[in-house]
């Protein structure tokens, strides 16, 4: 337990030490969260009343709607192509062999080298919010907030798998994964990011629920928003874990055949 410990704060401190060098970047994404929750801010003033009737779920504006899912989605979209490219990346600079060589299981290293990912991007996340009710207004429940971190952990293992696959089809292939892209503009289109579901006509809400996505924004928005308990939220969480009892051992799979794969190939040199 020590040596796991030990081996995952020298991953996030190195990471951390990277993206620290660059300072331009860390105040770039700063100013850019605060652009981004002024859009919808004075978008949702524009709208005013006209998309309330949809979001009465969740007690709230379509302010308060939108910055749940600008600042949310990021970790969503992390949990499904972060792992693809932290390999694109060791491809690239070509320490990915060294990676296999190591005594550290393959996946375990890259699931290590992950780690700073899902912290940083959840750092982003907590500013989003923070932006929101400190600069314009925005009245959250932070009583919540533990039970939002348990959906953001049931999200994240939701979509592991789907993770799993497409670092599969980067390791083998050496380009990116088609499926992140779509599944990224699927998410944007169908989970209710930008806008409530309810919206969509009702063949396209009954293949949003397909989208562990949606489930976790649904679930999400009812905790911070409408000061849902974990009670009330147990149905979301009970199906994304139903999506990760299905997709986990989907994707260790094709991780597995793809490892074998490059093994057998001799590709891990080559990009």
């Amino acid at each position: 337990m020590v040596l796991a410990l030990h081996r995952a704060w020298a991953f996030v401190r190195r990471d951390a030490q990277i993206q620290a060098s660059y300072r331009l970047d860390f105040v770039m994404r700063i100013g850019g969260i605060v652009l981004s929750v002024a859009v919808f801010y004075f978008i949702s003033d524009m709208l005013g009343t006209v998309v309330n009737p949809y979001l009465q779920d969740y007690r709230a504006d379509y302010f308060h709607f939108a910055l749940m899912g600008v600042a949310f989605y990021p970790l969503i979209d992390a949990s499904i192509a972060s792992l693809s490219r932290i390999i694109q990346e060791y491809q690239s600079d070509g320490t990915l062999e060294v990676l296999f060589l190591s005594p550290m299981p393959i996946l375990l290293s890259l699931l290590l080298s992950n780690l700073w990912t899902y912290l940083w991007t959840l750092a982003q996340s907590l500013l989003y919010l923070l932006s929101g009710v400190l600069l314009f207004g925005a009245t959250l429940n932070w009583s919540n907030l533990l039970n939002a971190l348990l959906v953001i952990a049931m999200a994240v293992l939701a979509n592991a798998g789907l993770g799993l696959i497409n670092a599969s089809f980067v390791l083998v292939t050496k380009r990116s994964s088609p499926i992140a892209a779509l599944l990224s503009l699927v998410t944007g289109l169908l989970a209710g990011v930008y806008y409530p579901v309810e919206v969509l006509p009702g063949w396209l809400r009954s293949l949003s629920l397909l989208l562990p996505a949606t489930h976790a924004l649904n679930a999400l928005r009812t905790s911070l928003l409408g000061g849902a308990t974990w009670q009330a939220i147990l149905p979301e969480l009970i199906v994304m874990a139903l999506f990760a009892i299905l997709l986990l051992p989907l994707g260790l799979f094709s991780f597995r055949l793809a490892v074998r794969w490059a093994k057998i190939d001799g590709s891990l040199t080559q990009y």
